[in-house]
């Protein structure tokens, strides 16, 4: 087979967000007769999923380098993308090396871009920070790889979503300075009318294509999402052509604003945003653990309450560099609402309100001991919105299955709570145990999975307490089988004893996760 790869002259910026098209080649139209819906490779399968994921890795650092005045979390948010993109570029040149020889053509002007990026970020010395020259860099870097996949056969998604960009960005230079209805001219409505016309085409080549949520490893919820994003862009096209025909200039100013957005939230979707964060969910697990630990106490005394808030103090500051609600963070509002995780971070934030209240209260009354389990709830709930978001974004994060385990053992362990001995069992009870079973006994797996993959340097585990994480998950493992045998053999004594050593057995090896 031969390969081309043909690189302009001058490299076009193709902003997701600014939309300065002023530059962009010839060669970047929007006519897409050449893609088709359904993909065609020269790349194999593993190579694909590579790219694939080189594509998550470029949408966040995209994304986070789009600031002109970016905050301190925002620029090591971008960093970390960055580094995180190069990773993912450099492997998959490596693997590419005998298949696909064009990657190794296009290094050296994906390397360039990359280096040129990374060494803006990292003369930042003062915040709020210029990251826009960076920006540019990742702009031109996938202009480099659109030409190295289509020049050689690879029908690719990003691809396509840079041609429609470009239509809607031309979209949206065609109604510049019509900052109300007012303003709008005649001049502005017939450029608009041209201009949409080419972008529906381009959105429509995109709409057609199938969502291949395998090959991007979105969730079920994902592509419903990525789905729900197209079509509200498809039927806002619709609305702005039917202003138009109406000469509505009030309607056709409200879906022309609305084009970019609804485009931006497309394309991030694609995105892996919570890979270039994980040293930053792992500070904030090591804070949450001692905080959700410190809280359930249903006697505290007043030295018990004064450690649980500064626990709880230590939560705070390590969510607050993630998802502050009243600071800059990694996750702004501007990025949570097109990613759909807004109801999350917005529960996470009421729930450690919530629980400081609590807090504040038992101490005002001044009755000790205390319950402060009403400041513990809410903590709990933060693990439940967590986990939701992850298996929304179908990340793989070592604390999902130890929360479904232990929310799965629940229902056995308040049955037993009151059963001293195996003379005070009784068949209901040890019906909710037998179901309780084969939960426990289906994630107790993915626990063992997830800690063997963990990387120890996100919660700076040696190498003992990776071992000795091992051995307790071991006993776990063997506590379960125990307690199946002792159903099976209806053996109340031993049904007793072993659901209540799978409580014991969990919780020192839960705490070993806070800092």
């Amino acid at each position: 087979m031969q390969y081309r790869i043909v690189f302009p002259t001058l490299l076009a910026t193709l902003s997701l967000f600014a939309c300065n098209n002023s530059d962009s080649p010839a060669n970047l139209a929007t006519d897409t007769t050449t893609l088709s819906s359904t993909p065609t490779t020269s790349m194999t399968p593993a190579l694909t999923a590579e790219m694939a994921q080189v594509s998550r890795a470029y949408v966040p650092a995209l994304f986070y380098t789009n600031n002109t005045a970016a905050p301190q979390p925002i620029a090591a948010a971008g960093k970390a993308a960055l580094s995180r993109l190069d990773s993912r570029w450099q492997a998959f040149v490596v693997n590419s090396t005998a298949t696909f020889p064009p990657a190794t053509t296009a290094k050296p002007a994906v390397d360039t871009h990359l280096l040129a990026a990374k060494n803006t970020l990292d003369q930042v010395s003062a915040y709020p920070a210029d990251l826009s020259a960076a920006h540019e860099h990742l702009e031109d870097i996938r202009t480099v790889m659109l030409q190295m996949r289509r020049d050689n056969g690879v029908d690719d998604v990003m691809d396509t979503l840079t041609l429609a960009h470009r239509s809607m960005g031309d979209v949206i230079a065609a109604f510049t300075g019509a900052t109300t209805p007012a303003l709008l001219t005649q001049q502005h409505k017939a450029d608009l009318t041209v201009q949409l016309a080419n972008y529906i085409s381009a959105f429509n080549t995109l709409a057609a294509r199938k969502i291949d949520s395998e090959l991007f490893g979105f969730s079920p919820a994902k592509t419903q999402g990525i789905q729900a994003a197209i079509s509200a862009s498809k039927q806002n096209n619709t609305a702005l052509q039917d202003a138009l025909l109406l000469n509505d200039n009030a309607a056709i100013l409200a879906a022309a604003n609305k084009v970019k957005p609804l485009f931006v939230k497309l394309f991030l979707a694609y995105g892996d945003f919570l890979s270039p964060s994980a040293p930053q969910w792992g500070a904030f697990d090591q804070a949450y653990i001692p905080a959700l630990f410190a809280s359930n106490n249903t006697a505290a005394t007043f030295e018990n309450v004064q450690a649980a808030q500064t626990a709880l103090t230590a939560l705070e500051t390590r969510w607050n560099v993630l998802g502050s609600a009243t600071t800059p963070s990694r996750y702004p509002v501007t990025l949570q609402t097109p990613l759909n995780w807004t109801t999350y971070f917005s529960a996470i934030n009421t729930n450690i309100a919530t629980s400081k209240a609590a807090l504040e209260a038992a101490l005002a009354a001044g009755d000790f001991p205390t319950d402060i389990t009403p400041a513990h709830e809410p903590l709990e709930d933060i693990r439940m919105q967590l986990l939701v978001l992850r298996t929304l974004e179908n990340y793989a994060w070592v604390m999902d299955p130890i929360t479904r385990y232990h929310h799965g053992f629940e229902p056995a362990l308040t049955a037993v709570k009151n059963v001293a001995d195996g003379s005070q069992l009784t068949a209901e009870i040890t019906a909710i145990i037998a179901q309780t079973l084969p939960v426990l006994q289906a994630e107790m797996p993915k626990m063992v999975t997830a800690v063997q993959q963990l990387d120890p340097t996100l919660y700076a585990f040696s190498a003992e307490k990776q071992a000795a994480l091992n051995t307790s998950l071991t006993a776990q493992t063997n506590n379960l089988e125990a307690l199946a045998a002792a159903l099976t053999a209806n053996d109340s004594a031993a049904i007793v004893a072993r659901t209540k050593q799978v409580k014991a057995l969990f919780v020192p090896f839960f705490l070993q996760f806070g800092g």
